[in-house]
């Protein structure tokens, strides 16, 4: 799946890759959440534009999670993600994606070379009389995960290569269909990251920064710690008791 993202491209940079204007004051974000808002590129009559829109769409149950993700396997037979397949696809500008193994190991995935990716998206529109809640949004697609990422999460976001981006915002569903592909796991590097990233409120460059081997071995070393029992946890024979 894709549950938080970091996109931290600059306004000359989208220009470059996706020839769209962006305000100047554009800041970079270390730590997208699901609910907040993001940069996202649609297509707008004969040219693509750059729009925020807000990342998830409420559920009609209550109860229910947001919905952040389309399955690029079923996106064209669920009702939900159907039609916004067939004519309101977009792209979101991403630098990196952050995906948690257990036991709440967080990474950060990015391509090998370092560059600007961009997500396959679903443009999609809440209605209903809470305004808080009308309006763009988006959702993130995914795949299967492939190689050796699938030994931190069994999906990864739908990762388009940048030849195809024309024709994913500009062609019908028969043209895009073909661009559901997932990624080689070798078009990525992936690395450990601190848990701060799992706190909504952290966006800052040292979210996206690797773990150093000191970092890894502390961390080891505390895992080793509480994972052995402590003497008042033992019984004289050496056997657990079960009253402590």
């Amino acid at each position: 799946m894709c549950g938080r993202f970091s996109s931290t491209s600059s306004p000359e940079e989208l220009m470059r890759l996706f020839g769209v204007t962006v305000l100047e004051n554009l800041q970079p974000r270390w730590n997208v959440a699901p609910s907040q808002s993001a940069l996202v590129i649609r297509q707008s009559g004969l040219q693509a534009e750059a729009v925020s829109a807000c990342w998830g769409l409420p559920p009609v149950r209550q109860g229910r999670s947001l919905l952040i993700n389309a399955r690029m396997e079923t996106v064209t037979e669920k009702p939900t993600f159907r039609d916004a397949f067939a004519t309101r696809r977009c792209i979101i500008p991403a630098s990196g994606w952050y995906e948690w193994s257990a036991p709440k190991t967080p990474w950060h995935v990015q391509l090998a070379d370092g560059g600007v990716m961009g997500f396959a998206g679903l443009m999609l529109r809440s209605g209903g009389s809470n305004t808080r809640l009308d309006g763009d949004r988006f959702v993130v697609m995914t795949s299967a995960a492939d190689g050796d990422l699938a030994s931190i999460h069994h999906r990864q976001p739908l990762v388009l290569p940048e030849e195809s981006w024309q024709t994913w915002l500009t062609g019908d569903a028969g043209a895009a269909q073909p661009l559901c592909v997932a990624q080689p796991a070798d078009a990525f590097k992936w690395y450990r990251v601190a848990p701060a990233v799992g706190r909504v409120a952290e966006d800052h460059p040292g979210l996206v920064t690797p773990l150093d081997d000191a970092a890894l071995a502390a961390e080891a070393a505390t895992a080793s710690d509480s994972n052995t029992p402590k003497s008042k946890d033992r019984s004289p024979d050496g056997q657990g008791d079960l009253f402590g």
